[in-house]
């Protein structure tokens, strides 16, 4: 096999020009190094670049042009650079998102130190997959310009949606903007994160899918809607905002239903839980069917309604301790 030994020999150069400008320098020394860097950013061999990048991504100070030379690179060259380099102030980047490849706006996405303005400029110039990248970024937090960019221009998306909707630092209004744009499962996500469960509610309710099972249920007898809570749920599509929302209309059976399905009890049980008649079962039941802490109370007043004025709470009873 021929070795390239002009390459590699290129590639070493790269290596060391990088070295000596990520270290502090005398500035006409330093000048006549770029103008070396310059040449080596423009060389054939993606590989010479590569090294040259690499090395450079530590420099906090870097002549505007071959910094900018080097992001406009092809992901294999730019990317190590894109990701960790300082040499752009918030002024640059603003100039620079907008003429990045895709796969190199991914990259700054992903970056821990974002401004709020450079966040909104990701959110209005990148497509999907860089959303979906500053979104899923955790080490951030989303400024609402940016959030308010991407509801505008991708709530028809349901899978970012859920992204976005998975975030735990939401403006409360931004939540509700979103709530009627992601899957159910997101959605019992959002309330019972955001504790919006009224305002989400109603919003569920409005949703024509309730409307369609309503009037199929309201006039079924107890086996008919114990198989619609079981094909739901067979299906991925019992969740407890629908539950919540049929059984405040009346069918306290659905209710029975989706519990015992979740729970893994009998309905007659469940039925005589929902009595209150015993307070630590009904606890008990909202932890085996997991409901959450703020959906339970619902459940505790559907089942005051249905079954009764017991009292009870829904701070488990400690276990006695043994002999």
């Amino acid at each position: 096999m021929l070795i390239d030994t002009v390459k590699l020999e290129k590639m070493a150069l790269a290596k060391r020009v990088g070295q000596f400008l990520v270290a502090e320098q005398v500035q006409e020394e330093r000048a006549t190094v770029e103008n070396v860097a310059r040449v080596l950013a423009q060389d054939v061999s993606a590989q010479v670049r590569e090294v040259l990048a690499y090395e450079l991504r530590k420099c906090k100070t870097l002549a505007p042009d071959l910094a900018e030379k080097i992001a406009r690179d092809i992901e294999a060259v730019s990317g190590a650079f894109l990701s960790e380099t300082m040499a752009f102030s918030e002024r640059e980047w603003l100039r620079l998102i907008p003429g990045l490849r895709e796969a190199s706006l991914v990259i700054v996405a992903r970056r821990t130190d974002l401004s709020d303005t450079v966040q909104l400029k990701l959110a209005s110039v990148g497509q999907e997959p860089t959303v979906v990248s500053l979104v899923r970024n955790d080490s951030l937090q989303l400024g609402e310009a940016a959030v308010d960019k991407i509801v505008d221009r991708f709530s028809g998306n349901r899978r970012l949606m859920d992204h976005l909707g998975g975030r735990v630092d939401l403006p409360l209004r931004v939540v509700e903007r979103i709530v009627s744009h992601v899957s159910d499962h997101c959605r019992e996500m959002l309330i019972d994160h955001y504790a919006v469960e009224s305002k989400v509610a109603k919003k569920v309710s409005d949703d024509s899918k309730v409307e369609v099972l309503w009037a199929q249920i309201k006039t079924a007898g107890p086996s008919q809607i114990h198989a619609f809570a079981t094909d739901l749920r067979n299906d991925r599509r019992l969740n407890y905002l629908l539950v919540l929302e049929i059984a405040s209309r009346g069918c306290y059976q659905f209710m029975e239903s989706a519990l015992a399905l979740e729970a893994g009890l009998p309905v007659g049980r469940i039925r005589e839980i929902l009595t209150l008649e015993d307070p630590p079962a009904f606890v008990r039941l909202m932890q085996m069917a997991n409901v959450s802490k703020t959906m339970a109370p619902r459940f505790l007043q559907l089942a005051k309604r249905f079954y009764g004025k017991g009292e009870t709470s829904l701070t488990p009873t400690p276990e006695p301790a043994a002999a």
